[in-house]
């Protein structure tokens, strides 16, 4: 019996990231999906108990005690910490500095509104924001004890679809995107991973950051002629088993 249950959508990059971390660490876990778009699961009231922020991924333990962690960064750094399967971490104080660097980097970068600003069909996307905004309002006034968890996610809504549109702003987050990756390009100029010669969280979460950017046709930030470092590295991320496992899809929603 699975002793993790992973609460997670199929394309969500931090889902992406957790299921990562679970197939290289060589954890076994139950799969629970939730529906982020059509019918927004996430913002269900048995969901919102679970994960007050409506987000996706969850994670639940249950060892004896059940644990519940909902920050995507957090769940890869407790994954690790687990005695049982492979070790995700550097050997050293020094290389874990580093590793925590390259994670907080990669962290910052607001995929989310990238995304949404990218999408193909900014009608589809401004129809999802709608409904989500709509979906937390109505659940906040039907469940008053749950208000400030609704409220707090409308207003995540309302930004995602302000400032998606908002040109300075996305070129800031692609300013601060390029400046992280510049960062790993250096690392990886005559290392095999991200810290040296060891696969740690820092090769988990900046794999599904590629895949993203990939998706989101910046392309040419991690290509052969402008990164050539950061190409090779991703071209060997993707042939490993845990990429197909773990499902790192490049691919949009459909609805």
């Amino acid at each position: 019996m699975e002793t993790f249950t992973l609460y997670h959508n199929p394309l969500s990059v931090c889902s992406m990231k957790v299921r990562l971390a679970l197939e290289e660490k060589g954890l076994a876990w139950a799969d629970h999906k939730i529906d982020i778009v059509e019918t927004q699961e996430q913002l269900e009231p048995w969901y919102i108990k679970l994960n007050p922020n409506g987000v996706v991924p969850t994670l639940s333990h249950h060892d004896g005690n059940a644990k519940v962690i909902t920050n995507s960064a957090d769940i890869i750094r407790y994954i690790a910490s687990q005695d049982e399967g492979d070790s995700l971490l550097p050997s050293t104080d020094e290389e874990r500095a580093i590793m925590e660097k390259l994670i907080t980097l990669a962290d910052n970068i607001d995929l989310q509104i990238l995304s949404y600003a990218r999408h193909p069909s900014m009608e589809k996307s401004e129809k999802v924001l709608n409904k989500r905004i709509e979906k937390s309002l109505e659940l906040a006034k039907q469940h008053p004890d749950l208000a400030e968890s609704y409220n707090i996610c409308a207003q995540r809504s309302q930004k995602n679809k302000t400032f998606r549109v908002d040109p300075e702003h996305v070129g800031e987050i692609e300013k601060g995107a390029r400046e992280a990756l510049s960062f790993a390009e250096q690392q990886l100029a005559h290392n095999s991973f991200l810290i040296g010669e060891e696969y740690t969280l820092a090769d988990v979460i900046w794999t599904v950051i590629f895949s993203r950017l990939e998706l989101l046709g910046y392309g040419e930030w991690i290509s052969e002629e402008t990164s050539p470092a950061l190409s090779s590295y991703y071209q060997k991320m993707q042939s490993r088993e845990s990429f197909s496992t773990a499902q790192i899809q490049n691919q949009w929603w459909k609805k």
